[in-house]
Parts: C-alpha cells; structure tokens; sequence
C-alpha cells in the first residue's frame, strides 16, 4: 500500500505522525512517499499534515486548541479532505466553528515531539512567532522517551518542568483574550511551582525554564539552563513516580502528557479540556485539579497509596503502547479511514 504524505507546515507539532507513517514504512507495512510542500504553503503558520492513501485524503490537524493564524487559508483544506483528525477536539466547537464539516472530524489524541530517523524535521525548528525555540542539539527517538515502572520507591519524586508563554508576543498582542489566556497560564504555573516547592522540598524536582520573560516574572523559580536540557528531563522524568501537567496554549493538552504515558508515570493534571480516543479517563489513568492547592491534595493522595501509583503508571504505558505511540496514532487513524494495514 502506497502512502503519500504531504507536509504543509512549519511547525514542530508534525513531528509525532509524520514519525508514525516512517514507523509503518520501515516496518514493510506501507510503502511511504513524503512530499515537502511547506515553502510557500498557504497554512505555513499553522500545523497541517496531509495524507493520501487509496485516493483516500486525510488530514492531521495538529493545532492548539481552535486558534489558527489565518483562518480563511484551514477551511479549503477541511473542505477537501475526506476525513479529518484533530488534536484538540471538542464535538461542540467541531459543530461552532466548522459547521457541517464537523461530521468528517475525529479526536486524533496527544501530541509530543519525537522522531523517527531520517525525518525531514530533523535539524529545523519552527519559525513561527512564539513558537521559534532553540533546540539544544538533541533529536529524541520514540524509545528516548519510553519506560515503564516497575516498583515505586520510599520517597517518590514528583517533576514539574515549565515555561513561561510572554503576552508581548506580536502574535497576541492583537487580541486581549489571547493575553489574559496567557497571563492565567503563567500564573497557575508560577503559582504550581511555589506550592510544590514548600509542599514537597524533599521530593519534588521542577521549576521554570529560563527566558527574558521568566527573568522579569520569577527569577527564583528559573532553572539552570543545564537542568532543562532535553536528555537531562528525559533522564529526571522516567525517575519521577509523579508528574504534573498544566494547560497549554488554547486549552490544549499539553505535550508532557503524551511524554509521560510514554514513560509509564502517574499523572495529576489540570481537567482536559478535549477529547481522546480509547480507554483514558480521569481517576484511572490521571488526577484532577483546578487550583495549586487542590494539585497538593492530590499528590499527597497517591502519596499516601503507592500502589496507585504503580497501577496509574503501568495504565499509562498499556494506554500509549496501544494508542499513542507514533506508529499506533497513525494505525488507529487508517482503521477509522477504513484503510487495513
């Protein structure tokens, strides 16, 4: 079976399926054409992958929650494509925002950055506003972010690694409720940091990255550069029993989720804000908190019951071996195209 793939964008967001058909291909199951067609792409500044297989056209939309930059250049692609997954789905603002082709979207499910070698990515970074970053010379493979946990130690640790996102950013500057949506994330982050810090003094591992931005808002909460390098949180992460994970930009998932069931860890997160497929629920695979102080209390819950802690992680590993690693992604999303590998 021939897949052609065609990237649209620039943004690193791809990385996760364009590294799942690449899995597929080198294992026989699919014969992979990939297609650079970002230059001059009219959704450059957003994050788009297309899919061809059987004259069947499928796009991945891999955008932070309903905000593109250029709205008028997304439709026409809905519009021709015969199915469409999406990262942050909700069925209602499916329904508000792309009315009848709402019918033809799927929750596509969590999103991180990792690939495959030989990937086109390999070497660039987005260029995009607040999203041009400084990669430091690391490229993660999908077993660089797997673990699994096997036992759970006296003092589990608990990792909360962040970022900063600066409202001065060109990119929200037109629009007040992107700045206050900005301002709450920094907040609760900062808030989070503090909190875990005089909770857990012991155990907890975590802090700010450092920025321009973070070095007017929280100078003691930054980070050495050293510490926040990729392999290094890679290393921390698969030796924290517990790991935090706040709201990303637009409401969305952020990408520490995905990078935790990887790993097999146990999560307390802020409610998700979009749907997932298959078995992922609140209380079984992650705990729930709207307020710093409510993150505690459910920390010092699995604290005080290990084994959950064990129980969560193992369930988080079963979820992404058979629903999130790369080349199970793109699997599921062929079988709801009804494409059988």
């Amino acid at each position: 079976m021939k897949v052609t793939v065609r990237l649209l964008s620039g943004a690193d967001h791809l990385s996760q399926i364009l590294t799942g058909f690449q899995m597929l291909s080198r294992e026989n199951k699919l014969t992979l054409d990939i297609l650079d067609c970002r230059k001059d792409s009219p959704v450059y500044q957003e994050a788009f992958l297309e899919a061809q297989v059987n004259g069947i056209r499928i796009l991945f939309d891999l955008m932070d929650g309903y905000w593109y930059n250029r709205p008028e250049t997304v439709f026409p692609l809905y519009h021709s494509a015969d199915i469409v997954f999406k990262r942050s789905f909700s069925s209602v603002k499916n329904s508000e925002v792309f009315g009848a082709f709402s019918e033809k979207i799927h929750p596509l499910g969590f999103n991180y950055h990792v690939f495959c070698p030989g990937s086109p990515l390999i070497g660039t970074t987005s260029k995009i506003g607040f999203l041009k970053k400084r990669i430091k010379g690391v490229t993660c493979y999908v077993s660089d972010y797997e673990a699994k946990m096997t036992h759970v130690s006296a003092r589990p640790r608990i990792l909360f690694i962040t970022r900063l996102w600066d409202p001065a950013e060109p990119v929200v500057q037109t629009d007040s409720e992107l700045v206050r949506q900005w301002g709450e994330i920094n907040e609760m982050r900062m808030l989070l940091v503090r909190k875990l810090r005089a909770a857990f003094p012991e155990q907890f591992i975590g802090g700010i990255q450092d920025s321009p931005f973070a070095q007017t808002q929280c100078p003691d909460l930054i980070l050495s550069e050293h510490s926040t390098w990729k392999r290094i949180y890679l290393h921390r992460m698969k030796h924290s029993e517990i790991c935090i994970a706040s709201t990303g930009l637009h409401q969305s998932s952020g990408w520490k989720i995905a990078e935790y069931l990887a790993a097999g860890r146990a999560i307390v997160s802020e409610p998700l804000c979009y749907e997932v497929p298959g078995p992922f629920q609140a209380g079984e695979n992650y705990l729930t908190y709207t307020s710093a102080d409510g993150c505690i209390e459910q920390i010092r819950t699995l604290l005080a019951h290990p084994e959950q802690i064990l129980q969560m992680g193992q369930r988080n590993r079963a979820y992404y071996d058979t629903w999130l690693r790369p080349d199970q992604i793109v699997t599921k999303a062929l079988e709801q195209a009804k494409i059988l590998l």
